[in-house]
């Protein structure tokens, strides 16, 4: 089962996230079909949370193109790097969409990978 149908809380939209226009949609037909958050850092860097995609439509190039406007997105706001937090069966994903390792963190999920794409 995928960690997110196993956390449904992580699919959680914060309110100020949405109201601050930092959440970018992907619809497929006209329905929803993911989304990720780029979240402006103080260091002068942005994270990315997600992408989620809907389960029926893995592997089709949304989390890809998710990613990709997160980073444009990112570099309008003047972010200089984009941060991702990746488990195991996420790190491969990542790496495909160009971050690299920066370093590991325990969460209450276990370890995760942080990964990091310069935006220069």
């Amino acid at each position: 089962m995928p960690e997110s149908l196993q956390h449904p809380a992580a699919l959680e939209l914060p309110a100020d996230h949405i109201a601050a226009g930092l959440v970018i949609v992907f619809e497929h037909w006209g329905a929803p079909a993911g989304f990720a958050v780029v979240v402006p850092r103080d260091d002068g860097a942005a994270d990315i949370d997600g992408p989620f995609v809907e389960p029926d439509l893995w592997r089709g190039g949304i989390g890809r193109k998710l990613v990709e406007e997160a980073a444009q997105f990112a570099q309008a706001l003047e972010a200089r790097e984009l941060f991702a937090s990746a488990n195991s069966r996420s790190e491969p994903f990542y790496a495909k969409c160009g971050f690299k390792h920066a370093g590991r963190v325990d969460t209450a999920h276990g370890p995760i990978a942080v990964m990091s794409r310069s935006l220069a």
